[in-house]
């Protein structure tokens, strides 16, 4: 199954990339504004896809908790795939306030993704506490796996959790033939990186076809 993961891009002369653009509008008091626009220029162009492809969608967690990331998928979640993603690096200040904002969300088929998992301490925390459907390994654990006995390790204990807690692994940061062997050898189902494709303009992200 194909899914793809919606990414913000800015046009701009000099280039700056994405993450600035959101932590300045962060610090000017535009944050949810920027990130709710974002999310729901995603949103509008999904139908132009197939019915049965997954879109990720990365959120922040404080405008799950205040209600703004609902209500931007209140009118485009019906007979839609949609996975919200919380990065590693996301704080979490209420846990049980995160859990209870998104219930709702997941009632309708909305999946949870921890993302940058082995990237550090929170993921981990992340983990614990969120009950998610996807962990998303990050690609500092994934990069030379097919050489690294340590990283084969800690991907391995990763699945043996997963596997205990019926959630799904997905690979981040796949790029060599190498890597992505060993990563099926271990048993991961699902990978994403430039082993399968850069990032794609939306034309030809329609048009894709997975080559493996």
């Amino acid at each position: 199954m194909i899914g793809y993961e919606c990414l913000s891009r800015f046009l701009n002369t000099p280039y700056r990339t994405p993450d600035i653009w959101f932590e300045e509008a962060q610090f000017a008091g535009l944050g949810e504004e920027l990130e709710i626009m974002a999310i729901t220029a995603a949103l509008e162009k999904m139908n132009l896809f197939p019915a049965d492809i997954n879109f990720s969608l990365n959120i922040s967690p404080e405008y799950v908790i205040n209600g703004a990331v609902e209500r931007a998928l209140d009118q485009h979640i019906f007979n839609k795939k949609i996975i919200l993603e919380v990065t590693e690096h996301a704080q979490i200040t209420d846990y049980h306030a995160f859990r209870k904002a998104i219930e709702s969300l997941r009632k309708q088929g909305v999946r949870l993704a921890i993302d940058d998992v082995g990237a550090g301490y929170s993921s981990l925390h992340h983990i614990l506490e969120l009950g998610a459907d996807i962990i998303k390994l990050d690609i500092s654990l994934i990069r030379n796996i097919d050489t690294d006995t340590s990283r084969k390790a800690l991907t391995a204990a990763l699945l043996a959790y997963a596997k205990e807690t019926s959630c799904e692994v997905l690979a981040e940061g796949v790029e060599t033939e190498q890597e992505f062997q060993e990563l099926v050898r271990l048993g991961i189902k699902k990978i994403q990186g430039y082993f399968i494709s850069q990032p794609l303009e939306l034309e030809d992200a329609v048009n894709f076809v997975c080559p493996i």
